[in-house]
């Protein structure tokens, strides 16, 4: 289970409160002074979360939230607003932050806060390794990506009912259950041609 939290802070003593808040809870603060110091571990193999300040002197809240989803939009972002800044952190909310908490911070608050960012972050990271290890198999097999497995699928479902129904794609989209636009759009996608299937279902074709 990944516990690693990167504080982007430039008050040492509230920077300091932090890390004791959080080495309490057993979680892995990574201690910063200021977004150039945080910019290298932040990759999008990150074992871990961001917590930054918004008001900075140099670089503030949302160039750390602009540069973490460059490099990886699943990244949490939780920003530490001063209660006068709350129009600003929900601004930042908008634009992709995970959560805003308000300085001074409740320790309980904070570290649930960030272990239900954490747990976000293991989701996606298992998923991103499963992903890959099922492309990776996949590939050694010859059988294409997880992705193209998927569009096959698809469209060998559509491809079938295009067949029950003679090409009519009204009705095969009413027999699939979506709606016609979607059954359109999902055909120019997989390159599906209806009247390809017209007769395809006659007895004596």
């Amino acid at each position: 289970m990944i516990s690693k939290v990167l504080i982007i802070e430039d008050d040492a003593a509230l920077r300091a409160s932090v890390v004791q808040s959080l080495e309490l809870d057993d979680l892995e603060p990574i201690s910063t002074g200021n977004f150039t110091q945080a910019r290298r571990p932040i990759r999008s193999n990150f074992k871990g979360v961001i917590l930054s300040d918004i008001k900075m002197p140099d670089y503030d809240g949302f160039d750390v939230l602009r540069f973490v989803q460059s490099r990886d939009p699943d990244l949490p972002v939780i920003l530490l607003t001063g209660y006068s800044d709350v129009p600003t952190a929900m601004k930042a909310m908008k634009e992709g932050a995970y959560d805003y908490l308000e300085k001074p911070c409740d320790p309980d608050r904070l570290v649930e806060t960030l272990r239900r960012a954490l747990d976000h972050r293991n989701l996606v990271l298992q998923n991103r390794s499963y992903r890959e290890e099922i492309d990776a198999r996949q590939k050694e097999t010859g059988s294409g990506t997880f992705e193209e497995q998927m569009e096959n699928h698809e469209r060998q479902i559509i491809e079938y009912a295009l067949i029950l129904e003679d090409g009519k794609v009204n009705m095969a989209a009413k027999r699939l259950g979506i709606p016609r636009n979607t059954m359109y759009d999902r055909m120019t996608r997989l390159r599906v041609v209806a009247k390809a299937f017209r007769g395809v279902n006659d007895d004596g074709g």
